[in-house]
């Protein structure tokens, strides 16, 4: 993606150039999870150059990530019925996974640190670190803190790092770091300290000197506190139950139907209870619950109630072809007294769900419709506003799950484009031993904002389709859930800041003095035209509401140039007045006023727009500005302020130094009114470009209609003629006159020019790149399209070939549309045409009387 920085007119595309130069910013996003060096490339006709860049692009993102995979510090019993209190973070490295990266977590409490660490490993460059801690940290008297931390993690190759600071204050870290004394919260940190590149060793070890210690970078996770323990004996209950206690979802199918039911993650092989309950002053004789499952996911049994005598209950399980649905029939067969009204409930039915093994691998989440059916009604009712409820069954203890990407980041070119943008995303779950598995197809989420962002149905992949409000923000939120687990995702989503930005390189367009053609409504006059820069800022709203925005790349002066992007997307507001070509340029077709509009198809709006006036003043033509090419060179600059952006600059060179070596062409045609516009852009009229070597002897040009600027011999000079031929049809008047003209006219020289060129044959060295051994490459396709021609297509016979377009078509049309976007790559200078220069090898009396004869007949 390329960016530009705007420092004063946003004109014509190359005015930061010089003759023979082009620069250009780039933000440069390597693919998600290449740890390869970015290849810059830039070509014009047969010449190119190739460097990669010397130094890793940094990302706009941190790389390190981490997961806290609770929201507390656990209570666990271990085999010998000690009680353990932890804390388990996931770390995941983007990029290239087969590099360890060392990582420490870190705990603070007022004056205390722990810390355990772990070494990130393939294929997705994870690690888990679980620290315990002691039972003295939760302790409320201040002069509790004298104690011995103790740290684990697990990981392929397990190994400890511990850590002595008893009451000893920490010189590295702020007071800011540490929780407030008389509380239980901790404070957690990472930070990272080197790689390992062979992580086959037993075991690994990342080592750290206490200067590292003192220098190392912490980045925030979160505080935790203590869980409670009550909470914690009420989750650590499994088997089946429809007791009070264990009903942690409920779901009301009516005004007097409640389900209740633990959502899980259940282990398999342990049965779940669900519990249908009334309120106590229902007055029906009879209720019939109903819920729809997919077929072979479930085993089912009814269990009997505490108030069986007041209600009995059958269950009927009714399959088809991809699904079963359980009814729930209840029959009212006793009276008892309400002494508590409609706010108390009685339970009248409790079933035993299972999740069957061979339906799911590691995790499964089983989706059930629940409605109520009308006693009544002798046939039976279509689930009509069914409610939906989620159990959740694995297959091993999970401890928590953790999403992760390979960015935390999207940028919004679909509002452009209309062409989504996603991010793949993988859900893991984390068990105990701190084994990771992937439970993405287990998992239900949501996005907090799909004004800003989506997720895809399976949450595989967040995305955006172009229908969003158009705001992006620094952190939206995506939920990830498996039974009462939780993992979040703070997605920085950048939109682009509408109006777009439109640059035209000329907003007035003229008839060109001189220049007309034959058509079928007569003679018409050939007006300018424009090229077309379509700039973006892209932008994300603050956390913090009515905060203010945030620009990508940190400041408001940078735009992204996104013509590219929007180019199907261009549309003219009077198409008499103004019309796009192939290539995009404007072109005028009738004096008027009119605008140029970026539209958006999923707005149905306008994103950007510009005014251009087509004006019956005609502008006199001036010089052909022609360049040969013999080469180019690249240098690339880094900025120090975004570690991402870099500055290329292209050069080129019009020295040759093989015999029959080949020069490229640019020819632009220069206008009374300070405007140039490049030959190509007037592929749609007939013309012809004739060129011709002043001095044989240092290069030839083939004839037409493939013209090549072939290297001879030594010399050097403004030695290639350029001379642009047109139709004339003579208009009736100085003004425009749309309705007709003369007959006549015939054809003439509108414009001449030439270009300079040297020939050295003596060389030793081809410096077609930099000198400098600093100097890195870029692709600069947005700058430089190959073509299959080089050089502008027509004959010397230009007589025979203008009077009809379709003939120009024909023999020239390839040739020089092909080029025009060549032509982009450099401005061509104004040479004054008297110095011509000639190595002694060719000054020879005879042939620099006759070369000097021909070329004052030229001038003339």
């Amino acid at each position: 993606m390329g960016s530009q920085s705007e420092k004063g007119d946003l004109g014509l595309l190359f005015t930061n150039s010089s003759p023979f130069s082009f620069t250009q910013s780039l933000l440069l996003m390597p693919p998600l999870g290449a740890a390869s060096k970015p290849g810059l490339r830039a070509a014009f006709g047969p010449y190119s150059v190739t460097q990669l860049v010397s130094k890793p692009i940094a990302p706009l993102f941190t790389p390190l990530v981490a997961y806290l995979l609770s929201k507390t510090v656990v209570r666990e019993w271990e085999a010998e019925g000690v009680e353990r209190l932890k804390v388990r973070v996931l770390f995941h490295m983007r990029g290239d996974a087969n590099i360890g990266t060392c990582v420490t977590l870190h705990a603070f409490k007022q004056t205390e640190e722990q810390k355990a660490s772990c070494i990130t490993q393939p294929p997705l460059g994870l690690c888990v670190v679980t620290m315990t801690f002691s039972k003295d940290w939760f302790e409320s008297d201040p002069n509790t803190h004298h104690h011995q931390g103790s740290q684990t993690f697990r990981q392929h190759h397990p190994h400890r790092i511990r850590a002595r600071n008893h009451n000893r204050r920490q010189e590295n870290f702020s007071a800011g770091l540490r929780a407030k004394p008389g509380t239980d919260m901790i404070q957690l940190y990472y930070s990272s300290f080197g790689t390992l590149t062979n992580l086959k060793l037993s075991p690994p070890r990342c080592v750290e000197d206490r200067l590292q210690q003192s220098q190392r970078k912490l980045y925030y996770i979160g505080p935790v506190t203590l869980e409670d323990k009550a909470k914690k004996s009420n989750k650590t209950k499994q088997g089946f139950s429809c007791s009070d206690e264990l009903k942690e979802e409920q779901l009301w199918l009516n005004s007097d139907v409640l389900v209740c039911y633990n959502k899980g993650p259940v282990r398999a092989g342990q049965p779940v209870g669900i519990s249908v309950n009334l309120r106590s002053n229902f007055s029906g004789e009879s209720v019939i619950v109903r819920f729809k499952v997919k077929k072979g996911l479930l085993s089912l049994q009814a269990q009997p109630v505490m108030n069986s005598n007041l209600w009995t209950v059958k269950v009927e399980r009714t399959s088809g072809s991809k699904h079963e649905t359980i009814s729930i029939i209840c029959q009212r067969t006793g009276t008892a007294l309400d002494t508590y009204g409609m706010e108390t409930l009685q339970q009248v039915a409790c079933l035993s769900l299972e999740g069957l093994r061979r339906s799911f691998g590691v995790a499964m989440t089983v989706a059930a419709s629940w409605w109520v059916e009308d006693s009544m009604r002798s046939s039976l009712v279509s689930p009509h506003g069914a409610v939906m409820s989620f159990l959740s069954f694995t297959d091993r203890d999970i401890v928590g799950i953790a999403p992760i990407t390979e960015s935390n980041t999207i940028i919004n070119t679909a509002i452009l484009t209309s062409q989504p943008v996603s991010l793949p995303v993988i859900v893991l779950g984390v068990g105990h031993d701190g084994k990771v598995s992937d439970i993405t197809a287990a998992v239900k989420c949501q996005s907090t904002n799909e004004d800003i962002v989506k997720v895809s149905s399976d949450c595989s992949a967040l995305f955006v389709d172009g229908s969003e409000s158009g705001k992006g923000s620094i952190c939206v939120e995506v939920e990830f859930s498996l039974g009462t687990l939780r993992g979040f995702l703070c997605l920085a989503v950048w939109a682009p800041v509408v109006p777009l930005r439109i640059s035209l390189s000329d907003s007035v367009l003229s008839p060109i003095s001189g220049w007309s053609y034959h058509t079928d409504s007569g003679c018409s006059p050939v007006y300018q035209r424009s090229t077309i820069q379509i700039l973006a800022q892209f932008s994300a709203q603050a956390v913090v509401p009515g905060g203010q925005p945030n620009y990508m790349l940190g400041s408001p002066d940078w735009f992204v140039d996104v013509t590219n992007l929007v180019r199907d997307w261009l549309r003219i507001d009077n198409p008499r007045v103004a019309a796009l070509d192939k290539q995009n340029h404007l072109i005028g077709l009738e004096p008027g006023f009119t605008s140029l509009h970026v539209i958006s198809n999923q707005w149905d709006g306008v994103l950007g727009s510009a005014d251009v006036f087509v004006t019956s003043e005609p502008v006199a033509p001036g010089d052909l500005s022609v360049q040969l090419v013999g080469g180019l060179g690249l240098s690339v600059i880094s900025n120090p302020s975004h570690p991402s952006v870099i500055t290329a600059t292209v050069t080129s060179h019009n020295t040759l130094y093989n015999h029959g070596q080949e020069a490229s062409v640019s020819v632009w045609l220069q206008f009374a009114d300070d405007t140039a516009t490049l030959v190509s852009a007037f592929s749609g009229v007939p013309f012809s470009l004739r060129l011709t070597s002043l001095a044989e002897s240092v290069v030839v040009v083939t004839s037409a209609p493939s013209q090549r600027v072939l290297a001879q011999g030594d010399g050097g000079g403004p030695l290639v003629k350029a001379e642009l031929l047109v139709s004339n049809c003579e208009l009736m008047s100085n003004h425009i006159d749309m309705d007709g003209g003369r007959e006549g006219g015939g054809n003439r020289r509108l414009a001449k020019g030439s270009g300079w060129i040297r020939v050295n044959l003596d060389a030793d060295l081809w410096p077609l790149e930099s000198e400098d051994a600093d100097f890195e490459m870029t692709d600069a396709s947005d700058m430089f399209v190959e073509s299959e021609k080089d050089v502008y297509g027509n004959s010397e016979e230009e007589q025979t070939s203008l009077n009809s377009s379709k003939d120009y078509e024909d023999s020239a049309g390839n040739g020089m549309v092909a080029k025009n976007d060549l032509e982009r790559a450099v401005l061509t200078p104004n040479h004054e045409e008297s110095a011509v220069y000639f190595s002694p090898g060719v000054e020879k009396e005879e042939h620099q009387r006759q070369f000097n004869q021909a070329w004052c007949d030229t001038l003339a």
